[in-house]
């Protein structure tokens, strides 16, 4: 599952007019310690005079199939609190991801990519607080990695009206990670869809706090152990869909290597099951 990311409550303080320049090589701040890979490029300066100043990276960091954005930045001879949100694209403009600052994404392979800064950069110590849009480009050389684990669906298409059983096939790749892996399938909310197994494995979820008994009859939740390269595992399920259309989606929550690490774990897309009417 991906790392938790705590914004920090802002106070209410007055809007400060800013621009952004390039940053010169020695303003740069220093880039976050990262387990993994990492790339920096300079960013840009906010701010100035009352405002203070604050002298802003791009970073971006692999963790196995992850990217994580960053913008650290530095006020005078501290660092400083950084929050915000950004957008990545390629260079005929595509884009390919987006999202708060510090948090994991699927990583788009190698390439060079357009990203947009949106942030507000803060220090008590230095009395900065200054916001700003900023762009700049990076290119990442690392290669794509493989997925852990891959999850193919059989039959990949739903009727109305209609119970269908299909068969969810989970394969590990390789001895990377542990051998326990939680296989989700969620359909839409209110479509009057109902997904069931008969596996021990899974259940429906309850759908309030404990000691409800009330279950979610659209989601299924299936704990998945024992699986190991060259065997793969089938979860077969029972979907059952009302007069209307509903998608089916899945994902698989599963550990890393080194997955006793905490917020080591990922999340991976599985397939949709379609519906589509007679």
């Amino acid at each position: 599952m991906t790392a938790p990311f705590r914004p920090i409550a802002l106070a209410a303080l007055t809007t400060l007019s800013l621009w952004a320049t390039p940053v010169p090589p020695a303003a740069a701040a220093p880039a976050p310690a990262a387990a993994g890979e990492q790339r920096c490029v300079a960013g840009a300066v906010l701010g100035g005079g009352k405002s203070r100043r604050a002298d802003m990276r791009l970073c971006g960091s692999l963790d196995n199939s992850f990217l994580t954005l960053s913008a650290p930045a530095r006020c005078g001879r501290s660092t400083c609190d950084v929050t915000g949100t950004y957008r990545m694209a390629t260079r005929d403009g595509r884009q390919v991801a987006s999202g708060k600052l510090g948090t994991r994404t699927g990583y788009p392979g190698p390439g060079t990519y357009r990203v947009t800064v949106t942030a507000r950069v803060r220090s008590a110590v230095s009395g900065t607080d200054v916001r700003g849009t900023w762009a700049r480009t990076i290119t990442f050389a690392w290669p794509r990695p493989e997925p852990v684990h891959t999850i193919t669906v059989t039959p990949a298409v739903l009727r109305p009206g209609r119970t269908t059983a299909v068969t969810y096939t989970v394969t590990r790749r390789d001895l990377r990670g542990d051998s326990n892996a939680r296989l989700g399938m969620i359909g839409e909310e209110g479509k009057g869809v109902r997904i069931s197994s008969s596996d021990r494995q899974c259940s429906n979820p309850l759908a309030g706090a404990y000691p409800s008994t009330e279950r979610r009859p659209h989601v299924l939740d299936c704990a998945l152990v024992d699986l190991q390269p060259g065997r793969p595992v089938e979860v077969k399920v029972r979907v059952s869909l009302g007069k209307d259309c509903s998608t089916i989606i899945s994902k698989m929550g599963y550990w890393l290597p080194e997955g006793q690490a905490t917020y080591n774990g990922g999340m991976l897309q599985g397939p949709a099951l379609r519906c589509e009417k007679s």
